[in-house]
């Protein structure tokens, strides 16, 4: 288990450097003179020239990362020029907010999918089935931009049931923080949970033709029985795993319903890092968002190798 957990760990080690090299990257690449961009295009030329000195823009980006690598192992994420503070600062206070949306998203969707995908994987083939999946392929296709708005119409600005934008803290004020977070949590979950769905019913529906299933209703045994300790026992697994995959998913798309229900997150805070060309902020939030990923993946990895330990074997092996 020790040796398991020392090549998982370094594994993701290798990840996070490979997400953050790349993004490096791809900053570089971005069209333009940065320090313009920063300064703005009437900015003297000694004064561009001094900023790019400052920020090493002048030195090949690998080298660049070299030494924010260094900057990272000591915890110094340096300072946001947007902000004018430590960028560990900023995140401090924005990633609570997205960290509070992803759950309460994450928890919406698998309220929605649990029960939905086995009732559907369950009548497979049948009416119910295909309702279902029609609604969740409609789900699926409709991106979230849009389907926040519709909600917004909707719920905000036609019938005033809930605020369209702001935040709550969930520890101080419950009730308020639910009733800001029912609009962008849906947007972010009713897409999600049309994917797990899908994904789960396509389990059940396999699950339900296995001999124990078959023999245990041949035997009598009631259908909530069945369902809850033959079939969605054996598809919890299934069902972590698709939290995995999905989380980038949801990961690219925060920032746009941050923006669009003004909720001042870390991705909305990217997205203004972005535009900014705030580098150290957006490799700090970037930093923080593939921390994010890879703990949950270890985790749930850590959950599936404990309720099956074939995992680990085959890991060693």
């Amino acid at each position: 288990m020790g040796g398991w957990l020392l090549r998982r760990l370094a594994s993701l080690v290798a990840v996070l450097a490979l997400v953050t090299a790349g993004s490096y990257a791809l900053i570089d690449l971005l069209p333009g003179d940065p320090a313009l961009a920063i300064l703005g295009f009437a900015a003297s030329p000694a004064r561009a020239e001094a900023l790019r000195n400052q920020l090493e823009l002048n030195k090949p980006w690998p080298v660049r990362y070299v030494h924010w690598v260094e900057k990272v192992a000591q915890g110094d994420l340096g300072n946001s020029r947007r902000f004018g503070g430590p960028v560990t600062k900023v995140l401090r206070a924005r990633m609570p907010r997205t960290l509070q949306l992803l759950a309460f998203s994450e928890l919406l969707a698998l309220l929605i999918a649990i029960p939905l995908g086995t009732w559907a994987g369950w009548k497979a083939n049948t009416r119910v089935d295909r309702a279902i999946s029609s609604v969740a392929f409609g789900a699926m296709a409709l991106p979230p931009f849009l389907l926040g708005l519709l909600l917004i119409f909707a719920l905000a600005v036609k019938n005033r049931l809930l605020p369209s934008s702001g935040y709550r803290p969930v520890l101080t004020d419950p009730l308020g923080a639910l009733r800001t977070m029912i609009l962008p949590g849906l947007t972010l979950a009713l897409p999600l949970a049309a994917i797990q769905l899908r994904a789960l019913r396509a389990d059940v529906a396999e699950t339900v033709q296995r001999d124990h299933v078959l023999l245990a209703r041949a035997n009598g045994l009631s259908t909530w029985r069945i369902v809850t300790r033959h079939v969605l026992r054996q598809s919890s697994l299934t069902m972590l795993t698709i939290i995995v995959v999905t989380l980038p998913w949801v990961l690219s798309f925060i920032v746009v319903v941050e923006k669009l229900f003004n909720t001042f997150g870390a991705g909305e805070l990217l997205g203004e890092a972005v535009t900014a060309r705030d580098f150290l902020l957006i490799q700090g939030t970037v930093l923080a968002f593939a921390g994010l990923y890879l703990a949950v993946s270890f985790l749930i990895e850590l959950v599936q190798s404990v309720l099956d330990p074939r995992l680990r074997r085959h890991g060693r092996a």
